[in-house]
């Protein structure tokens, strides 16, 4: 199988009065190549999904299949070589190292048969913010750095966590269409979750979530161009 499918993927934390069900039973599929954004307000179970499906949380139950490979049967060391290998994540605060140039937050991620990472920064419009510290680089910049650090290995699977969330509107859309650009130009699949309906109209499939369940899952017949759509 080479797409995404969850099937009846269950999830809670704590036990007793405390026991809180992130999950119900979610399922879904997306296919190899879309962009596809998960829709839900908080608590709703999508940074869950994500989590899960990038190996760095455990399912209760359910499968999840990612291009073949059965995450929720891998072992410990199985998961870190997937985490490495095939999963780029992208996060809404960017966890850059404060330590380190751009170029080399970017080159810390970099794998054998990777891309450039000279090249990588030009084609994310960093070549000349290359040798600054992130505290010398604005919040876009930062984030175009951090998707860089995320796509440097070509993970098959990019996922992103609101990585518009921390942005200004006319920021944020330049994130969106670098997120469609990696799609179209390194062959990741990119899933993206966010609380905000309006990144919806650039994917390919919207997925939506509340209360740990899949509610309402469909393709976008009518894709926009990310700066087309009204913040």
């Amino acid at each position: 199988m080479q797409d995404i499918v969850l099937k009846n993927v269950t999830k809670a934390y704590g036990s007793g009065e405390g026991r809180i069900v992130a999950l119900g039973g979610a399922g879904f599929t997306v296919k190899r190549g879309e962009f596809a954004v998960i829709l839900g307000p908080s608590g709703s179970g999508k940074s869950t999904v994500l989590n899960i499906l990038g190996g760095m949380d455990c399912a209760d139950g359910g499968g999840i299949d990612v291009f073949g490979a059965r995450v929720d049967a891998m072992n410990d060391r199985q998961l870190v070589s997937y985490r490495r290998n095939d999963i780029g994540f992208v996060f809404q605060f960017y966890n850059l190292m404060p330590n380190l140039t751009a170029y080399e937050n970017v080159a810390l991620a970099s794998t054998p048969g990777g891309l450039d990472v000279g090249e990588l920064l030009e084609d994310v419009g960093l070549t000349k913010r290359a040798n600054n510290f992130p505290s010398q680089l604005s919040g876009g910049e930062q984030q175009r750095v951090a998707i860089a650090r995320a796509i440097v290995k070509k993970p098959k699977l990019l996922l992103c966590d609101e990585p518009t969330g921390a942005l200004d509107s006319a920021t944020g859309r330049r994130i969106l269409e670098l997120l469609l650009r990696v799609r179209e130009r390194y062959g990741a699949t990119v899933i993206v979750v966010t609380h905000n309906a309006k990144l919806a109209w650039v994917a390919d499939r919207v997925i939506r979530l509340a209360d740990g369940l899949v509610v309402d899952e469909q393709l976008n017949k009518n894709v926009l161009k990310a700066g087309d759509i009204e913040w």
